[in-house]
């Protein structure tokens, strides 16, 4: 019977029928705020479908039972709540107890109805109320459809971890990839078995996009340039360090910083991060041409030092993960870098959200599987 349903966001939804009028759904002042919650991507089909099943109530009409089309030309819910209440129990008191509120209440509320309609609705019998033929047409039609809706504009958006299937987007670095993500899976094994993750890379400049647009949930890294556009929250501190082969012909015991100026480097070009700061500090130097391999992932470097002459500065749990199957050494840097501050960022936007608070307070949770039996050069970092 709806020809076409342009939707509002706001405390009503405006939709026109066939029938060419326009029909306000208007949500009681207990549910206003829940209105401004309904278009989340997950809830706008089941809110969609509900809405369409309760506006055919309004406007349906049977060959042997046609409505008569309203006496008012707005519809409160929380009739509809009442409707189904008596509906399912035959009975006006027993519907006001479930209801929470006074038989008064209820009866008030069926005298709206029965107005709104121009139909009994219901008839008293011995023991309760039995429903007219047009109150059986009515409750076929918005049993379902009051369920999906409640569902669909559930203010709490509760998200239960240990029956979830959702896929959650992390944006990190390889470095993040190999010691943070494997934690973050460890501790989800009993607690949410199902649930699983899928990390990205970006340039720093889509990231704010990403996370505001639902591309991902959260971020991980150190990326300063994120800190004006984005909420975030310290998970830990390091630093860098160089790393050269364990036989390199000049560097042995100490990298001086005469040796860092003479010696080739390898840098990572790792997008989505502040770790340009590494080359910045060699073109400070005038050292852009002493370098003899760019990759764009750190993971790489210890085993391109580990084969050749040339150095890297890398953050330091990567080195000290690396060991055992890079012959690499490792030094302080003889230069100044600025200390790494690894946080977690998200969009205030998702600030409220169940799920993306579950996630962010596993991080944590995770760090300390990483301080406990991670590689070294990760410190605590108090807020």
């Amino acid at each position: 019977m709806i020809s076409d349903w342009p939707a509002q966001r706001g405390s009503a939804i405006e939709v026109w029928c066939i029938s060419g009028r326009e029909c306000k759904v208007n949500f009681p002042c207990v549910l206003a705020k829940r209105a401004t919650l309904a278009w989340h991507r997950s809830a706008a089909p089941a809110v969609v479908a509900a809405f369409r099943v309760l506006l055919e109530v309004a406007y349906y009409y049977d060959d042997n039972c046609p409505i008569q089309i309203m006496n008012k030309q707005s519809l409160d819910l929380n009739l509809l709540r009442v409707f189904r209440a008596v509906w399912e129990r035959r009975n006006v008191s027993r519907a006001a107890e479930d209801l929470g509120v006074s038989q008064p209440t209820v009866s008030h509320a069926l005298r709206e109805i029965r107005e709104h309609f121009n139909d009994r609705i219901f008839v008293r019998v011995p023991g309760g109320v039995m429903p007219t033929p047009l109150a059986e047409i009515i409750a076929r039609r918005i049993s379902q459809a009051l369920a999906l809706l409640e569902q669909g504009l559930d203010i709490r958006g509760d998200f239960d971890p240990s029956s979830s299937r959702r896929e959650f987007t992390i944006i990190m670095t390889d470095v993040a990839e190999a010691i943070i993500l494997p934690r973050i899976i460890g501790v989800c094994r009993e607690s949410a078995p199902a649930v699983s993750f899928r990390a990205i890379q970006l340039p720093t400049e889509s990231v704010v996009a990403a996370l505001r647009d639902g591309g991902a949930d959260i971020a991980i890294g150190f990326n300063p340039a994120l800190r004006a556009s984005l909420l975030r929250k310290s998970l830990f501190r390091s630093e860098y360090v160089c790393i050269a082969s364990s036989t390199h012909p000049r560097i042995k015991n100490v990298l001086r910083s005469e040796d860092f100026m003479n010696e080739r480097h390898a840098v990572a070009q790792s997008q989505g991060t502040g770790h340009h700061a590494v080359e910045a500090a060699l073109q400070r130097m005038g050292l852009l041409d002493s370098i003899g391999a760019r990759v764009p992932h750190f993971m790489s470097l210890p085993t391109i030092v580990a084969a050749s002459d040339m150095i890297a500065t890398i953050p330091q749990p990567l080195a000290e993960l690396m060991l055992p199957v890079a012959p690499v050494r490792i030094y302080s840097v003889p230069i100044r870098l600025p200390k790494l501050l690894i946080e977690q960022f998200w969009h205030e936007r998702y600030h409220d959200d169940a799920a993306s608070r579950w996630l962010r307070n596993l991080l944590p949770r995770a760090m300390q599987q990483v301080f406990a039996s991670g590689p070294p050069g990760f410190r605590r970092e108090a807020d």
